[in-house]
C-alpha cells in the first residue's frame, strides 16, 4: 500500500507552488527554531505572511495582521507546551495535515491546476484551530470575513497557474509554466504545450479553424501590402494601424493572416503565426501585486522563444495603465524592452485620437512603433466589400440580399449616419435588416415545430415501450398508431424546412434598408423613398395656408426647398439657410415651426436657441460644450448634442442679432462647411440641416414703409417697397460682418401685416379652436363676416402684429366658452356662432337639429350674465 500511495504523493507535492513549498520548508523552521516537535497550523500562518509575494500573505498583511506580535504569541505558546529538547526534524500535526488536505481539495474543488498558499490559508481557516482563532481574536481581525475575502480570491482566480512565483523560482519562466501543465496531465508529457501562456490568452488567427470564421478581406490590398513590408524590416518592425472606429483596421491583420495561412507572402513571413492577444482576460484575476507582470513577463518570454510568432494587440491604446495597481508597472512598461531589442514582433491597431492621447504623449513606446494611417473606404469600394460579404449575410439570415439593397445600404448610411464610418455603418444596415426580415417572417417557426414534434415523438415511443413491457398491448396498439401520425408530421416538417433553406422567399431592398434608417435617425420614410414632386410643387399653397401675408416670403422659402430636396444645393453644407427680418408677430417662427413638419414631417425636428441667452462670448459652451478643465466639461449641450440625435433636423436661431460675435463666428463653420468640432473633438454634421436666424433688424423702416405702401394694402404703396428693402439691407449690413451675410442661402424680408391679413389669421384661430372644441366637447363652431372684423379690429397694432390676435380670441370667444361648458349650457351635439352686435362678440348657442325646440342662449363678453330672450 505504502508503494502504491507514494506516486500520488509526488504528483500532489509536484502542484504546489513555489510560494506554498517555500512556505512549507519555513514553517519547518521556525518550529525547529521554537523546540516544537510538530509543524501546527500557527507555525503555517507566520511562515505564510514571511513568504513575500505569496497570494496568502497578502491577504493577510491586507487584513493587518502583525507579524511580531504572531511571532511573540507563538514562542509564549511553545513555552507552555512540554518538549524533549531540540526536534531535528518536526511533523505536521494532525491538525496541520488537515490543512494542508484541505487545500489540495479545495483547489481540486475550484479546477485550479495548482495549489498555492491562498488554498492553504483557507484550509487553515476551515478546521478552525483553537491557537489560529485566539490569535486573530487578538488582533480583532474577523475570521468569517477573512474566510469570505479568501473564497472570493479562489473563485476570481483563474485557471490559468499562479505565475507571480516566477520572479522567486530560479528556473526559465517557460520550464516552470510547462511543469505546472504536466502536473494537470501526468503521464502525457508529449501533448504538454510550448507557449502555454500565450495558448491561454491569445487566439491565434492563422489556425484554419479560426480562419472559417473570418469575413473574406476586400479593397485592402495596398494596406496589408504596406504592414507586410514594415513586418520584414530589421528594425521597428512593429506596425500599428491607426484609422477611425469601424473602418476595417480588425479586418485588416485577419486579411494578413490569411495571406499567411495561403502562403501568399514574402519568404520572412511564411509560417509566422499572428495572436490575438486577449487582454482583458490577462488582467481578469490579478488581486495582488505581482500577478499582472508575471503573466506578461511569461508571455514575453514565450515570444522571446519563438520568433516565429507575431502578437496582435487590438485597441493598443489599453496597455498603458493596464494591469497597474498599487505602484506596480503597467502592460506598456513591461512590453517596452522587448519591443526595444527586437525580442518580439507586435502589431498594433487604434484609433488616431487615442494614439495622440497615449501613445504619442510616450516617446519611449511611439518610437518602437511604425505607424501605418487607414483610411475609411470610398463609397465604391464599400460597394465591392458589401457584395464580396453578401453570401455570408444571406446564408446566416437565410434572405436573399438585392443589389439595390446594397446600394441603398451605402448611400443612405453614409447621407444620414454622418457620426460613423464605412465600411462598418453600411454592413450594420445590411445585418439589422437581414435579421428584421428573417425575423418578421418567422424563418424558424417550421424548425421549431419540428423540434416540438419530435419530442413529443421520443414520449409517445417511451409510453408505447413501457405499456409493451406491462404487456397492455391495446394501449400500445393505440400509442404505435399516434407514434406512425407523428412521424408522418415530422417527416413533412424536415421536408419542408430543407426546402425553404434551399430557396430563400425573403428579398432584402432599399424599402427595407431604409426602415433601418429611419429607426435609427428618425427621418421619416417617405422622405427618403417616395416620388416627391407633387408635395414640393405645392409646398407655397401648403405654407400659405397658415402663414398669411407673406406671399413673397413663402414662394422665396419654397424655392430654396425644392432646390435643397432635388439635389441642386452644395452637399458640404446644409441644405438651406435662410435669414428671416421683420416685426414682431409677422409669421417668422411660425414659418420656421411649418418648415418642420411640412419638409421634415416631424414638428421634434425643430431645435429653437433663444440668441438673447448667448450675448455673452463665455456661454459659447452652452452650445458647443466647455473645454476640457472647465465647468461643465463633457455634459450636455444645447446645439451639438440635439443636432446629433436627430441630423435630420430645423434649427432655429432666434433673434440672432443679440448674440455675441464668437457665435456668429461659430455660425460662419457651420453655414460655410456643414460641420462644427465641439469641445470634446467631436465632429457634429450640419449637412442634413435647414438652419432659419430670425432678426428684428430693420424692423423701423418696415413699419414707416408699410404704413405707406404695406398696410395699407393699396398699390399706391408699391413705390416705396424698394426703397424700403434698400434702407433694410443698409442696416443688416451695419449689423453683421459681410462674410456672414454672404454665407446665407436667402434673407427674406417678411412685411407688416395689415387688418385684412388679421382677419385671415382671426379665421384660422378660429378654426382650430373649433376642432379643438369639436375633439374634446363635440361642439361644433362658426364665426359670422362681423364677429371675425370685430376681432381683427380689436386685434390690429402695427407694434406687435399677429400676436395680440390669440389674446383677444381668449379674452372675447373662450371665456365666455368656457362658462358655458362648466355650467352645462353649451351640451355635445350643439352648434355655437360667434356673432357681434357692433361692440361686442356674442356666443349664440343655434337650436340642435335632433333635440326639442329651447330658448337659444346667449353669452357675451361683459361680465353681467345676458338672459335668453324669452322670445327666441
Amino acid at each position: 500500500m505504502q508503494n502504491h500511495h507514494r506516486p500520488m504523493n509526488t504528483e500532489i507535492l509536484n502542484k504546489f507552488t513555489v510560494h506554498l513549498k517555500n512556505t512549507l520548508a519555513k514553517s519547518h523552521s521556525l518550529a525547529t527554531e521554537m523546540s516544537s516537535a510538530n509543524i501546527h497550523p500557527e507555525h503555517l500562518l507566520l511562515a505564510m505572511v514571511l513568504q513575500r509575494g505569496s497570494m496568502g500573505g497578502e491577504i493577510l498583511r491586507q487584513n493587518e495582521l502583525n507579524t511580531e506580535e504572531l511571532r511573540q504569541m507563538l514562542v509564549a505558546v511553545n513555552q507552555f507546551t512540554p518538549s524533549d529538547g531540540p526536534v531535528a526534524s518536526p511533523r505536521l500535526s494532525a491538525e496541520a495535515k488537515r490543512a494542508v488536505e484541505k487545500a489540495v481539495m479545495t483547489a481540486n474543488s475550484n479546477q485550479h491546476r495548482y495549489v498555492g498558499t491562498e488554498h492553504l490559508l483557507f484550509g487553515l481557516l476551515e478546521i478552525s484551530s483553537p491557537v489560529i482563532c485566539a490569535i486573530l481574536s487578538d488582533q480583532d481581525i474577523d475570521q468569517s470575513a477573512l474566510l469570505g475575502q479568501v473564497s472570493t480570491t479562489l473563485n476570481s482566480t483563474s485557471r490559468f497557474p499562479e505565475i507571480t512565483e516566477t520572479f522567486e523560482s530560479g528556473k526559465a519562466p517557460t520550464r516552470e509554466i510547462k511543469t505546472k501543465e504536466n502536473q494537470v496531465t501526468v503521464g502525457l508529457e508529449t501533448q504538454e504545450p510550448k507557449t502555454p501562456a500565450l495558448e491561454f490568452f491569445t487566439v491565434d488567427l492563422t489556425d484554419p479553424e479560426v480562419q472559417r470564421g473570418i469575413d473574406p478581406v476586400i479593397g485592402r490590398d495596398q494596406e496589408i501590402e504596406r504592414m507586410i513590408q514594415v513586418l520584414c524590416r530589421r528594425n521597428k518592425n512593429n506596425p500599428v494601424l491607426l484609422g477611425e472606429p469601424g473602418i476595417g483596421k480588425t479586418a485588416i491583420i485577419e486579411g494578413l493572416a490569411k495571406k499567411i495561412v495561403e502562403g501568399d507572402v514574402p519568404e520572412l513571413l511564411a509560417n509566422k503565426r499572428i495572436l490575438s492577444l486577449d487582454l482583458g482576460l490577462m488582467v481578469a484575476g490579478t488581486i495582488y501585486r505581482g500577478e499582472f507582470e508575471g503573466r506578461i513577463k511569461q508571455m514575453t518570454e514565450e515570444m522571446k522563444a519563438n520568433p516565429d510568432l507575431i502578437l496582435f494587440i487590438d485597441e493598443l491604446h489599453n496597455i498603458m495603465g493596464a494591469g497597474s495597481t498599487n505602484g506596480s508597472m503597467d502592460a506598456a512598461n513591461l512590453l517596452k524592452p522587448a519591443l526595444a531589442r527586437g525580442q518580439m514582433r507586435c502589431i498594433g491597431a487604434t484609433t488616431i485620437a487615442e494614439y495622440k492621447k497615449h501613445i504619442e504623449s510616450d516617446g519611449a513606446l511611439e518610437r518602437r512603433f511604425q505607424a501605418i494611417s487607414v483610411d475609411q473606404p470610398s463609397v465604391d469600394a464599400t460597394g465591392q466589400i458589401l457584395r464580396g460579404l453578401r453570401s455570408r449575410y444571406e446564408k446566416h439570415h437565410d434572405v436573399t440580399i438585392t443589389d439595390e439593397a446594397i446600394d441603398a445600404s451605402v448611400e443612405l448610411s453614409e447621407r444620414y449616419l454622418t457620426d460613423r464610418f464605412l465600411p462598418d455603418k453600411a454592413i450594420d444596415l445590411i445585418d439589422e435588416a437581414a435579421a428584421r426580415a428573417h425575423v418578421s417572417q418567422g424563418g424558424n417557426s417550421i424548425r421549431l415545430k419540428a423540434v416540438r414534434v419530435e419530442s413529443e415523438l421520443e414520449k409517445v415511443r417511451q409510453r408505447k415501450d413501457k405499456a409493451v413491457q406491462g404487456e397492455n398491448f391495446i394501449e400500445a396498439l393505440k400509442l404505435k398508431g399516434e407514434e406512425e401520425k407523428l412521424a408522418q408530421e415530422l417527416k413533412k416538417l424536415v421536408s419542408g424546412t430543407k426546402s425553404k433553406s434551399k430557396k430563400p422567399t425573403v428579398k432584402i431592398g432599399r424599402k427595407d434598408i431604409a426602415e433601418i434608417v429611419s429607426q435609427a435617425t428618425g427621418v421619416p420614410l417617405h422622405d427618403m423613398l417616395t416620388e416627391e414632386k407633387a408635395r414640393l410643387l405645392g409646398l407655397e399653397d401648403r405654407l400659405g395656408r397658415r402663414i398669411v401675408g407673406q406671399e413673397d416670403a413663402v414662394a422665396a422659402v419654397a424655392e430654396m426647398i425644392r432646390r435643397a430636396k432635388a439635389g441642386m444645393a452644395n452637399p458640404d453644407r446644409p441644405l438651406a439657410s435662410f435669414m428671416f427680418l421683420g416685426p414682431s408677430g409677422v409669421g417668422k417662427t411660425e414659418l420656421t415651426k411649418l418648415l418642420a413638419e411640412e419638409v421634415l414631417h416631424d414638428p421634434d425636428a425643430l431645435v429653437r436657441i433663444d440668441m438673447s441667452e448667448f450675448s455673452e462670448g463665455f456661454n459659447m459652451s452652452k452650445l458647443i460644450g466647455a473645454p476640457a478643465g472647465y465647468v461643465g466639461y463633457r455634459e450636455s449641450t444645447k446645439l451639438t448634442d440635439m443636432v446629433k440625435r436627430k441630423p435630420h433636423s430645423l434649427v432655429l436661431f432666434d433673434e440672432i442679432e443679440k448674440a455675441h460675435p464668437d457665435v456668429h463666428n461659430l455660425l460662419l463653420q457651420i453655414l460655410e462647411d456643414g460641420h462644427i468640432t465641439d469641445a470634446t473633438g467631436r465632429k457634429i454634421n450640419f449637412k442634413n440641416t435647414i438652419i432659419v436666424m430670425t432678426s428684428n433688424v430693420g424692423a423701423g423702416e418696415m413699419k414707416s414703409g408699410g404704413s405707406i405702401g404695406f398696410s395699407s394694402g393699396e398699390k399706391a404703396g408699391e413705390p416705396d417697397v424698394d426703397e424700403t428693402r434698400a434702407a433694410i439691407t443698409g442696416e443688416l449690413e451695419r449689423s453683421f460682418r459681410p462674410e456672414f451675410l454672404n454665407r446665407i442661402d436667402r434673407v427674406v424680408m417678411f412685411r407688416p401685416l395689415s387688418q385684412p391679413d388679421l382677419k385671415k389669421i382671426v379665421a384660422l384661430q378660429i378654426g382650430e379652436l373649433s376642432e379643438r372644441l369639436s375633439a374634446d366637447y363635440g361642439l361644433k363652431l362658426a364665426a359670422d363676416e362681423q364677429a371675425l372684423d370685430l376681432l381683427a379690429e380689436r386685434s390690429y397694432n402695427p407694434l406687435y402684429g399677429a400676436r395680440p390676435v390669440r389674446r383677444q380670441i381668449q379674452e372675447l370667444v373662450e371665456s365666455p366658452l368656457a362658462k358655458g361648458v362648466l355650467s352645462d349650457d353649451f351640451g355635445r351635439g350643439d352648434s355655437l356662432r360667434l356673432e357681434s352686435d357692433g361692440q361686442k362678440v356674442v356666443v349664440r348657442k343655434l337650436r340642435r337639429n335632433t333635440a326639442a325646440k329651447k330658448p337659444a342662449t346667449t353669452k357675451t363678453v361683459s361680465k353681467k350674465k345676458v338672459k335668453a330672450d324669452a322670445k327666441a
